[in-house]
């Protein structure tokens, strides 16, 4: 039996590591969710505080790579860019990180915004990647950490419409079924008004009605406000899911930008543009909403939230580069990206050990269902790229 060549070991190697790292990122992401959960700031505020941080780390990357690329290094590996799925968007110039043509102005504005024809793209990445932080944000503050993991973890589904309806990319045949089981598993997660209430909300309508002097009726109005808060939470996770199937196809077309762009310009129209926006509606829209912007205000007066927004970008940045050498690294794309899956197990230990948050039998029900309806998808979508790979090949043989 012939023994396997150094360069098949080291492969197999580099696929091993690489399946590490992106594990190790899908952990990080988890880690990201529960202190986005634990900064006690008003949503609004704290994705202000992490736009404004993330675009200095931003410019510290460009400057960087502009100093590598001057020195006659290669950063084009670092450059490349990979959807929630594992997809790798166009090279093109991805790899070139700025270029070095035209001198050094043209050079640092392809590094931070791009090239001109690609702008609008970009723009539109930007939006809908604020959009979907804004929602996903959202609701942590509302829901469980695992609960709103798990509800953005069916965006796969979204991706798969958006792709045949944007891209004219084809649909596997179990894609009806992948609908099925993230609907019934939504549907068991979330527990819509006909189905039993969730302990977690009878349990914390008791605790309120047990201090009031008509038991009874605080108990069905907490139970109320308890089951809109977490519907409020779900809507905002959906919504997120939704949009986080968008992102993949837009960055598909706005492949030809440098990563340092891509990120560079949503750090900037956030800190800049959408969020001051925002703040600015929130307020004018709720007369309360000034009261919690000073009381959130004060509360930066504390070094610890401090240290949590710090950690918010920082966390975000390392799983980023840890997701994206994984990538790099791996034989087969898609099929590592099943990994990711873990974030979703993760994530509920960490709301268990850390938010005290109970797990209820049937919500897990829900949660295994979208899970598994997640593996087959991406089952599905390995079988069907090696399948066209295979076909490409066949047809390049008949050719020559």
């Amino acid at each position: 039996m012939a023994e396997p060549s150094t360069s098949a070991l080291l492969a197999g190697s580099r696929h091993v590591e690489g399946v590490a790292l992106i594990t190790s990122a899908a952990l990080l992401f988890g880690i990201l969710a529960a202190v986005v959960k634990s900064v006690a700031l008003p949503t609004l505020l704290k994705m202000q505080i992490r736009s404004l941080l993330e675009w200095l780390i931003c410019l510290a990357a460009a400057a960087f790579c502009r100093e590598t690329r001057r020195r006659g290094g290669d950063t084009g590996a670092a450059m490349r860019v990979y959807d929630n799925s594992g997809a790798e968007a166009p090279p093109s110039t991805f790899a070139k990180c700025g270029g070095g043509e035209g001198g050094e102005r043209e050079a640092w504005a392809k590094l931070l915004f791009g090239p001109r024809e690609l702008s609008g793209w970009l723009v539109l990445r930007a939006f809908l990647y604020w959009v979907f932080l804004c929602c996903w944000w959202l609701a942590l503050e509302a829901m469980p950490l695992g609960d709103a993991t798990t509800i953005v973890y069916i965006a796969p589904v979204f991706t798969a419409l958006f792709a045949r309806l944007f891209l004219a990319e084809r649909m596997h045949a179990s894609f009806a079924l992948v609908v099925l089981i993230d609907a019934a598993g939504l549907l068991l997660l979330t527990r819509p008004s006909f189905l039993p209430c969730p302990p977690r909300i009878c349990a914390a309508a008791s605790d309120a009605a047990a201090t009031a002097s008509a038991p009874s009726a605080a108990t069905a109005t907490a139970t109320a406000a308890a089951a809109t808060e977490y519907a409020y939470g779900a809507g905002a996770a959906l919504v997120a899911a939704v949009v986080a199937g968008l992102l993949p196809v837009c960055t598909n077309k706005s492949g030809g930008a440098p990563w340092t762009a891509v990120n560079h310009v949503s750090c900037v129209f956030s800190a800049f543009v959408f969020t001051p926006l925002a703040l600015v509606g929130w307020v004018v829209a709720d007369a309360g909403a000034a009261g919690q912007l000073a009381d959130g205000v004060a509360a930066l007066r504390s070094p610890l939230q401090w240290a949590l927004l710090a950690a918010i970008s920082a966390v975000s940045s390392a799983g980023l580069a840890l997701q994206t050498l994984g990538y790099q690294r791996v034989r087969d794309v898609a099929s590592a990206s099943l990994m990711n899956i873990l974030e979703i197990p993760f994530s509920y230990g960490l709301q268990a050990l850390l938010f005290h948050e109970p797990l209820e039998p049937l919500g897990l029900g829900g949660v295994g269902l979208i899970a598994c309806a997640t593996v087959l998808n991406l089952t599905a979508r390995v079988r069907h790229s090696r399948a066209d790979a295979e076909r490409a090949q066949r047809e390049n043989l008949v050719c020559v």
